[in-house]
């Protein structure tokens, strides 16, 4: 390696020798994916790549005294090194809080670099090393490119092709003094920039004038060096009289003289991307002739010194946000205030102390979704909340030491406050909708509010005092204060709020500030809130975050990008920090070395051994972490043997067991009436029912993960308990008089008692036993046992009062009851016996009992105590706790109350759920063919029941399995577990997916879900969520009722607003209509798959029934008498029936499939039948007046019975019937429906029939054809065939005898008589002629079969003519005498038709033959054709287009054209139709999603933006965007009208369309070459933003329109 570097230098060494006696130099450039050495003069030789592989280099410059190159990487965002020596050894100089760096330039004398970013526009300067960055100029830069140094004098020189573009000049040391214009005219591009040290001489190249300019060092005697005719310039540099420059559209490196620019040459042609160059050289790089004073101890500066214009020449600076100090040469330790700034994906901090107001990135990672900071300043850490990664992490300030603090058990953390004297963490989430604190190193947490928080958001602290503040933007927005330890909330202000977002404390004028983003006001007022008053109220489109420091509030704004400050007093000398950078969220202003305010929580923590918890004027509280208690001394916490648990219905409480008795709540959200509690020792979890919410949820101890376990088919759950040894809880359900089981997550739920049960209340289980206990209210108000399985039922006590509490020693076998209308507490073993009385007197309401060590507890509800007593005797009696209100259930947690030991396996066995069937091994279920089934993690199988029963009510579905044999219910019902159910219409059910489907009433849809609720796979315990099958966005449908073929896997479905019958595929394919019209009103509807068939209501005035092939046709009306209000249908498939009920006869009736064979069935007590479905040997119904669900055999009618009672809200029912595979292969439209479109029909033979819905047509004839298609749009002129390839022909065609249609449909039924005709039915044999209508009932029969003088008589009388009148005696109705009356003979007025229709011809034929000597230079000779066979018998015909590819037929017919010419050929088999509704004839614009935004005046957003790259350019390569377009006036900065942007507003992203012109670009001129080097920014979006940028609170909205927004950040950070 280093024989390899040495060879390199030489080389180097030689080149430059040869160049130095030849006077050619090398040249240095930047290649994009590499930097290069090139001899000047070997345009053909080899060059040199110093480094390669790289990304993007754009910027180059070297240190020729240290032989190092340096580059920017535009696209890499970096700076760095390398040395000429052929090691290939990169360095990073500078890697961060750069976007677009494009000019770079390096002060040989000081050892600094310089560099212009053209997208943050500043110019900067760092040690060689990167150290000591500063910012020098940022002020009126718009573009910064090209920078070139003059540090002989001090001076440096940059382009700038911005909105005003321009070249200026400035100190290197940043002074504004020496800062100025020296080139601002005929200028538009200024690119590449050199100096002249020599003849102290400045050129640059404009890539848009084409020219290379020079002028002296401050701007005079400016003089063209080459006047245009470049293609592309882009950088240059000199060396002697000769400039060299390189050219995008060349891809070349040219020279040229720099004094009268001849010699024009070309030095290396063929480059990739040629981007900056230089003349590597040491005459580049002048030492001078005066000493460099900062070589001379640094020039006594601490940090940096730079030179300077102005003596003494150099000046001592200091890195970015640190002040320098009085003595002008020592720099301060550091920013003393500061802003710390969230953005979504980054942290920043931005100096205060300088007016540049520089935000520097903090080096942190896996920031996803940042939303508020704080800061500590005593240890100098940064806290901040990240909402989709769910935590809250720290930082030293500087970003180094990252951390994670509170990782879990975190839902939508927002706020964050630190409690710098106490040294603890508050925040609020509002997920979970909780305040929270915690140690600063996340240990002792703690939950302080958790009530009546709907969207808690910004929190911030007064530790002196004791007090916290926090922001509310739910229901009710407001702002509260509370205690630090939680204590004494009160709601400060509570009206004319919106969103507020952010607030701050002043405390030295006792006041809080706060930002609403909805009202777009920042307010104050005093700390009680009194004295409110409007501080700003203009030009605050989205304020979030919020902070104050000294006598400035700062702010963010979501919509216009920018953070401001205002003063706090007056609201005046308002100031922009930042601008136009995205996803901002919280900041905090602080000043790092001020640390104020003390309090007794400072010392010690007050002797606390956990938290400190300051409180207003009093004395801290100590507290504990979840799950531990304070001892007596109220300062140390420890870990309790054992506390008790209580509910009082909306809440849930724990109690000390020690002398002090504290009671705290478990911060459980949404509790509103918990009747039973139980917990789960191993889980650290609590249980409980709410009868309020009909469910049981579950949580952990310190009231996190909250789940809704059982959630449907309940009642009113009273009580419950846990078995910890399987994992499994029971519970009494009062209201449905049940007692079932579930595992702890709610799955797997089985009904255990049900019959004979009738007040089931208390609850009590013994797992290591094996048994269950319960009490029952009703009959002998009975203490009960049975098995843990349901099995062994047995009655110990009878004639018990009213018992609530039970609870079981484990230890001493006993039972333990109260009872409320003896108001004592007994106990008995086991069996029941043994019973004894422990306490006897006061005690008047026991509601809860529990056991521990020798100790028994109850609760009593109306002595609103907690007690306890000696388990045996009943002494030693104590109330432990009084005034508790009314507690409903009691226990005690401690290990002692769920002993993990049991005595074997046999208090256990495998079981399934209500309906599963388990395998006869007692352990696995079958896998039957065609059973569904889930699998436990033990890999112990249930199969699901193959057939059974749905049945829905107002808002439940639920499955009934019916046995076999005697029809009757196997067990009761279970409600399936699908959510969202809201007034449920209709039912069916696909026994091929498994998914029931239902009509939803409310929004008049149809919807789906899994029949047992639950997704696929291992997830049982998770609720699938409804699928919309048939929408209605636009409320246009109203479905009545649904069927399901499972074959052709297609749902039928009524509409009582369109009065139609639709199909819609299972796929969720639109099929189309069969059935509509006027005399259309179908209800019910029914199918018989089998044979494809449908039967419905039709439900007019005079009700029937009818039935159709599938597609409509074939209809019949079976029954249309002795109809009066027909209700549900039904099919029995395999029997042939249909079964029908009419709720005005009150019976249901049957008949074959065909309508024979009508019968009554059950006859009375059916009032309002809803639903009827056949299963097995039975028609099953429910009447929704009754409540019930009945059946009766369904071939006699007899053995009614109710099966299922007291049911409200009936809806419908149906069969879930299992379907063979077998079954399914063999139907003809299982497969791929048939191979049908649209329409798949069986037919007798086995084979399937495909059709149409309405408005479309089988493209290959009626029987033969499988694809539908539009149907032909014929003129009135035309005849439509009904099917074949041509589809219009001329209307004279028809009945011609010479079929046109490929299915000579023109031909059939014809004759057709035009309107002033009558058509004989039968004309000697054949189809009838045509005769005048004239001639009908005229007395004379015309047609051979007398049909024109039927049915002449109506009313009795005879059908009057022109020429007689009829005699109507005749038996048949018919016409009998005739006799004739005066007027005028037929033969008359057949002759005076005649003649004036020759007098009209002549008269047409004289002024056609008058036009034509009229007009003789028309040609009309060609536009008059005449067929010989004519096209309509009208005078004139206009053909539609594209209907006739000719105007002839081909059968000889011929046509002449005027002049003579030949006969023109019709083939009559070439006929198009004319163009379909589906054509391309007309066809709607394909709707525009993502319109151009509004434009900007973000530099990220320009109009050049939308053009592309020229072709032989460099622009492939992502980082390089189009030159500005100049003179558009500024639009404004946010084109939103709202707060911030509807979800509905389209924000595309950036696609280069050459042929794309936006309207206002085309006013511009605009350049064909490729743009300058500016990268794409993760400083302004890379998509182009027309609205604020706003992360997400996924809580916080909803998923369809979640505007208008709350001021929780949205999902995207570009709307």
């Amino acid at each position: 390696m280093s024989a390899r570097i040495g060879i390199m230098s030489i080389y180097l060494v030689f080149l430059g020798l040869i160049g130095l006696i030849e006077g050619l130099p090398l040249l240095l450039f930047a290649n994009r994916r590499d930097v290069q050495l090139v001899e000047a003069n070997r345009s053909k030789g080899n060059s040199t790549i110093l480094v390669g592989s790289l990304e993007d280099a754009a910027a180059v410059d070297f240190l020729y005294e240290e032989q190092s190159v340096f580059w920017t990487d535009v696209s890499l965002e970096v700076i760095k090194r390398t040395w000429v020596n052929g090691s290939h050894i990169t360095v990073d100089v500078i890697t961060s809080g750069l976007v677009s760096p494009d000019g770079l330039a390096t002060d040989w004398l000081c050892k600094k670099l310089y560099w212009t970013d053209s997208e943050t526009n500043r110019i900067e300067v760092s040690n060689i090393d990167g150290s000591y960055r500063k910012v020098l100029y940022w002020d009126n830069l718009d573009q910064p490119r090209a920078i070139a140094l003059d540090p002989l004098n001090g001076y440096m020189y940059w382009t700038d092709w911005g909105e005003t573009p321009k070249i200026e000049r400035g100190g290197m040391d940043g002074s504004n003094l020496s800062r100025s214009v020296i080139i601002n005219e005929n200028i538009y591009w200024p690119n590449g920039l050199t100096l002249d040290y020599e003849d102290s001489k400045i050129y640059w190249a404009d890539g848009k004038y084409n020219f290379i300019h020079s002028c002296d060092f401050d701007g005079q005697n400016r003089r063209a060096v080459v006047d245009g005719g470049l293609p592309h310039p882009f950088a240059l540099t000199l060396s002697g009289r000769t400039l060299y420059w390189t050219d995008w559209q060349t891809h070349s490196i040219h020279s040229c003289d720099k004094i009268t620019g001849q010699k024009h040459e070309d030095v290396l042609r063929v480059i990739f991307s040629p981007m900056d160059i230089h003349v590597y050289s040491a005459e580049r790089q002048p030492r001078g002739l005066n000493e460099v004073l900062c070589d001379i101890n640094n020039g006594g500066c601490s940090h940096l010194c730079l030179m300077s214009p102005s003596k003494p020449y150099y000046k001592c600076a200091c890195p970015t946000g640190v002040k320098l100090l009085e003595d002008k040469k020592t720099c301060a330790d550091g920013a003393e205030e500061i802003l710390l700034l969230a953005r979504r994906t980054d942290l920043r901090r931005i100096s205060l102390d300088t007016p540049d107001f520089t935000d520097v990135v903090l080096q942190l990672g896996d920031i996803k979704h940042a939303i508020a900071i704080d800061y500590d300043p005593v240890d100098g850490h940064v806290y901040w909340t990240d909402d989709e990664v769910r935590a809250i992490r720290r930082s030293n300030i500087d970003g180094s030491g990252q951390e994670v603090v509170i990782g879990a058990e975190l839902d939508h953390p927002d706020g964050v406050a630190v409690d710098w004297i106490g040294r603890n963490l508050y925040w609020t989430d509002t997920g979970s909708d909780r305040i929270e604190v915690s140690r600063l190193n996340g240990t002792s947490r703690r939950v302080l509010i958790s009530d009546d928080l709907d969207e808690p958001r910004a929190i911030c602290l007064d530790p002196v005092l004791g007090y916290m503040y926090w922001t509310d933007w739910g229901k009710v927005p407001k702002i509260e204060r509370a205690n630090m330890d939680g204590s004494d909330r009160v709601v400060l202000v509570n009206t004319s709020l919106g969103w507020p977002n952010g607030i701050a404390i002043d405390f030295k004028e006792r006041k809080i500030f706060w930002g609403d983003a909805k009202e777009d006001k920042i307010e104050v007022a005093n700390m009680d809130g009194t004295g409110r008053r409007v501080l700003v109220s203009e030009n605050l489109p989205h304020i979030f975050g919020f902070s104050l420091l000294g006598d400035y509030i700062y702010w963010t704004d979501w919509q216009r990008r920018s953070i401001e400050r205002v003063n706090k007093r007056t609201g005046q000398d308002r100031e922009t920090i930042v601008d136009q950078l995205p996803d901002l969220m919280g900041l905090k202003a602080v000043n790092v070395r001020n640390i104020e305010g003390t309090n007794a929580c400072a010392h010690n923590d007050f002797g606390c051994s956990h938290l400190c918890l300051m409180r207003p004027g009093i004395a801290p509280t100590c507290a504990c972490p979840m799950g531990l208690e304070l001892v007596s001394n109220g300062k140390t916490c420890i870990v309790p043997d054992a506390f008790l648990l209580f509910t009082r219905g909306q809440d849930i409480r724990r109690m000390s067991l020690e002398i002090s008795h504290r009671v705290v709540p478990i911060p459980i959200q949404g509790v509103k009436d918990a009747l039973a509690i139980d917990f789960h020792i191993n889980e650290s979890r609590i249980y409980w029912t709410d009868a309020d919410q009909k469910s049981i949820s579950r949580a952990y101890m310190n009231g996190s993960s909250l789940e809704h376990i059982i959630q449907y088919g309940l009642d009113f759950p009273e009580g419950m308990a846990v078995d910890w040894v399987a994992n499994n809880i029971y519970w009494v359900d009062t209201g449905t008089k049940r007692i079932e089981v579930a595992r702890t997550d709610g799955s797997s739920r089985k009904v255990l008692v049900w019959k004979d049960l009738r007040h089931p209340r208390a609850l009590a289980v013994d797992p290591p036993n094996g048994y269950m206990y319960w009490t029952d209210w009703e009959g002998q108000h009975s203490l009960e046992r049975a098995a843990l399985d349901g099995t062994m039922r047995k009655v110990l006590v009878e004639n018990l009062g009213r018992v609530h509490g039970l609870t079981i020693d484990y230890t001493e076998q006993r039972l333990y009851w109260g009872d409320l209308e003896s108001e004592v507490i007994e106990s008995a073993d086991m069996e029941g016996k043994n019973r004894i009385r422990i306490i006897r007197d006061h005690v008047p309401q026991p509601m809860g009992l529990t056991l521990y060590q020798d100790y028994l507890f109850w609760a009593d509800s109306k002595r609103q105590t907690i007690e306890r007593a000696n388990k045996s005797s009943g002494t030693n009696r104590t109330v432990i706790q009084s005034q508790t209100g009314t507690v409903m259930d009691i226990l005690v947690f401690h290990p002692s109350r769920q002993s993990v030991d049991h005595p074997s396996n046999k208090t256990h066995h495998c079981d399934c759920p209500t309906h599963y069937v388990l395998n006869s091994d007692n352990r696995t279920c079958s896998e039957h063919a065609q059973v569904r089934h889930y699998k436990r993690q033990d890999n112990r199988t249930c199969s699901a029941p193959r057939s059974f029963l749905i049945f829905s009510q107002r808002s439940e579905i639920s499955r009934l399995v019916i046995d076999s044999k005697d029809g009757k219910p196997d067990s009761l019902e279970v409600v399936l577990p699908i959510p969202g159910l809201r007034n449920i219409k209709g039912l069916a059910y696909d026994p091929v997916d498994h998914y029931i489907y239902w009509i939803e009433g409310k929004h008049r849809t149809v919807k789906r879900a899994q029949d047992n609720g639950t997704q696929s796979g291992d997830s049982y315990k998770h609720v699938l969520q409804a699928t919309t099958v048939v929408p209605n966005n636009h409320e246009l449908v109203r479905p009545y009722d649904i069927a399901i073929d499972p074959y052709s896997r297609s749902l039928f479905w009524t509409c009582s607003q369109t009065n139609a019958i639709n199909i819609t595929r299972l796929d969720l394919t639109i099929v189309g209509v069969v059935i509509h019209g006027e005399n259309e009103k179908p209800g019910s509807i029914a199918l018989d798959p089998i044979r494809g068939h449908m039967y419905w209501t039709n439900m007019l005035s005079s009700a029937t029934i009818e039935k159709a092939a599938y597609d409509g046709t074939g209809r019949t009306t079976l029954f249309s008498k002795a109809i009066f209000k027909p209700g549900p249908l039904t099919i029995d498939v395999k029997g042939q029936r249909l079964y029908w009920a009419d709720s005005h006869l009150h019976r249901i009736e049957c008949s074959d499939l065909d309508g024979g064979n009508r019968r009554v069935l059950v006859d009375g007590h059916i009032n309002n039948p809803k639903g009827m479905a056949v299963f097995g040997d039975y028609l099953y119904w429910i009447d929704k007046q009754h409540l019930v669900i009945e059946r009766a055999n369904k071939s006699t009618g007899e053995n009614r019975i109710y099966i299922q009672g007291r049911l409200e809200g009936l809806s419908d029912i149906c069969v879930a019937q299992n379907v063979v595979t077998l079954d399914i292969a063999r139907h003809p439209c299982a497969k791929d429906n048939g191979g049908c479109s649209h329409i798949c029909i069986p037919k007798a033979d086995g084979t399937a029939r495909c059709s149409c819905p309405y408005n479309l047509k089988l493209k290959d004839g009626n029987n033969k054809g499988k694809k539908c298609a539009d149907p032909p749009t014929c003129s009135p002129e035309q005849f439509t065939c009904a099917s074949g390839d041509i589809r219009c022909i001329p209307l004279v065609w028809r009945c011609d005898g010479s079929p046109e249609c490929n299915d000579r449909s023109d031909e059939l039924d014809c004759p057709v008589c035009p309107n002033t005709q009558f058509k004989c039915k039968n004309d000697g044999g054949h189809i009838g002629r045509c005769i005048e209508q004239i001639q009908v009932c005229d007395g004379i029969k015309h047609c051979s079969d007398g049909s024109d003088e039927l049915h002449c008589c109506e009313n009795e009388n005879c059908k009057p003519t022109h020429s007689q009148t009829t005699d109507c005696n005749s038996s048949d109705g018919n016409c009998g005498q005739v006799t004739a009356i005066s007027g005028p003979s037929h033969t008359a007025l057949v002759t005076i038709i005649i003649v004036v229709a020759l007098i009209t011809l002549v008269i047409v034929l004289g002024v056609v033959f008058a036009c034509r000597k009229k007009y003789p230079s028309r040609d009309m000779d060609r536009d008059l054709i005449m067929l010989t066979k004519p096209l309509n018998s009208a005078t004139e015909q206009v053909t539609p287009p594209n209907t006739l590819s000719s105007r002839v037929k081909s059968n000889g017919a011929g046509l002449s054209i005027g002049s003579g010419s030949g006969a023109l050929g019709y083939d009559r088999y070439n006929v198009t139709g004319a163009s379909s509704s589906s054509s391309s004839v007309m066809q709607y614009p394909r709707e525009t999603l993502n319109p151009p935004p509004s434009p900007v005046t973000d530099r990220s957003v320009c109009m050049g933006e939308y053009f592309g790259y020229s072709s032989n350019s460099p622009s492939t390569v992502r980082s390089y965007r189009p030159y500005r377009l100049r003179n558009i006036p500024p639009p404004p900065t946010t084109p939103c009208s709202t707060d911030v942007c509807e979800e509905s507003e389209p924000y595309p992203k950036k696609y280069y369309n050459k042929n794309h012109r936006p309207p206002l670009v085309e006013q511009f001129d605009f350049d064909p070459y490729p743009p300058p080097p500016t990268p794409h920014s993760h400083y302004f979006s890379d998509d182009v933003m027309s609205c604020p940028p706003s992360p997400s609170t996924e809580r916080s909205y909803s998923i369809v329109n979640p505007y208008p927004p709350p001021p929780s950040p949205v999902g995207n950070s570009d709307c």
